[in-house]
């Protein structure tokens, strides 16, 4: 399992990308997933009772109706 501290490297690691990129399409989506980790690492930050709830996702719900 990851930590906040490798989230935290994967969000600095993108912006560095981002800054990098001259395609502002993809420093736009670069930017995206930075802001995912970082916000994943606080989330981890926080003690387990204070982190959101999250409702478990079913990738295939609804798949082939």
């Amino acid at each position: 399992m990851l930590m906040s501290d490798n989230y935290r490297q994967m969000a600095d690691r993108s912006a560095q990308l981002a800054i990098a990129c001259s395609e502002p399409s993809v420093a736009k989506s670069l930017l995206a997933l930075g802001l995912d980790y970082m916000t994943l690492a606080t989330t981890l930050d926080q003690p387990a009772h204070q982190r959101p709830q999250t409702q478990q996702h079913d990738p295939l719900a609804g798949f082939g109706d």
